[in-house]
């Protein structure tokens, strides 16, 4: 793992998590392509945790948010945690981007994208946590020019 990044799950952290992450990324020679394709995942993630997660009539600003990235090779590795209500964003139906756009329901383009992005994702639920892996291509720091 190269780095752990925990936030309480508010709205305001959301920018605090993605300025530490970009800095760690860029520190360890992670394109500006790639870093972008970050933020947007961490956004949208965090965001729909933030938004949704919470569960038993607790608010879900009283939970934390983690993120752990690592690489491996030409791997970058995020893991996203939330302690919020169960949910897996890998179930949810891919949006239809024929119909008109007045015409779809509001949400799902964001985990679209993040789909689309990621080179493997996975999804489990483990000790009353969301728990999601999301992998990115990268070129290895080493074989920059």
């Amino acid at each position: 793992m190269l780095i752990r990044l925990i936030v309480p799950g508010e709205h305001a952290r959301v920018e605090d998590l993605n300025t530490s992450l970009e800095a760690v990324l860029a520190r360890h020679g992670i394109d500006a392509g790639v870093r972008g394709d970050v933020r947007l995942i961490v956004e949208e993630l965090a965001s729909n945790a933030i938004e949704y997660g919470g569960k038993d009539g607790v608010d879900v600003g009283q939970h934390e948010l983690s993120v752990n990235i690592g690489i491996a090779g030409d791997l970058l590795s995020l893991q996203f945690r939330d302690q919020g209500a169960p949910f897996d964003p890998l179930s949810t139906p891919a949006p239809d981007l024929d119909a008109d756009i007045l015409d779809r329901p509001i949400g799902g383009l964001g985990l679209y994208l993040i789909r689309q992005i990621a080179e493997e994702m996975h999804y489990q639920r483990v000790d009353d946590c969301n728990l999601l892996h999301v992998n990115l291509r990268i070129t290895p720091p080493e074989k920059l020019p």
